[in-house]
């Protein structure tokens, strides 16, 4: 660690440019969020599919790239489950038990990270052409 120390005699004329040109007063750099784990984009598009809070959707087991998830409907505790996966910046999903949506005549679900990487939109076209984007910051999907 670096020694911001200057002699005594010094003036402040010089001691402020030497700090500065020393490194001692350098303003901390900023450090972009991580990209979003699989995880979090997976509860995040369920949530956005189903209309529900991505906070409630719970990665219950990963089996290769395939995610198990669970959704607890508070009103009557029914339990809902799902599947994702991510191919590039493709969700697939599937009721479980179901069929995966990823069919010729299914809607793509996509996503983007955005916003300085704080974050995570869902995209979705319904298949007719008509996207709808949600836009979900970080510190509401973890």
């Amino acid at each position: 660690m670096k020694s911001c120390r200057s002699g005594a005699g010094s003036l402040a004329s010089r001691i402020v440019p030497a700090v500065v040109l020393s490194g001692c007063f350098a303003l901390p750099v900023a450090i972009a969020a991580p990209p979003f784990a699989p995880e979090a984009i997976c509860r995040t598009a369920i949530g956005s599919i189903m209309g529900r809070d991505p906070k409630l959707m719970q990665v219950t087991r990963i089996d290769g790239d395939i995610l198990f998830l669970s959704y607890v409907r508070p009103i009557d505790t029914f339990v809902w489950d799902y599947r994702c996966r991510i191919e590039g910046n493709r969700v697939s999903w599937a009721s479980e038990p179901g069929r995966w949506r990823d069919g010729p005549k299914d809607g793509t679900v996509l996503f983007e990270i955005v916003g300085g990487s704080n974050q995570l939109q869902i995209i979705r076209d319904h298949g007719d052409g008509s996207p709808t984007k949600e836009l979900f910051d970080r510190d509401n999907i973890l």
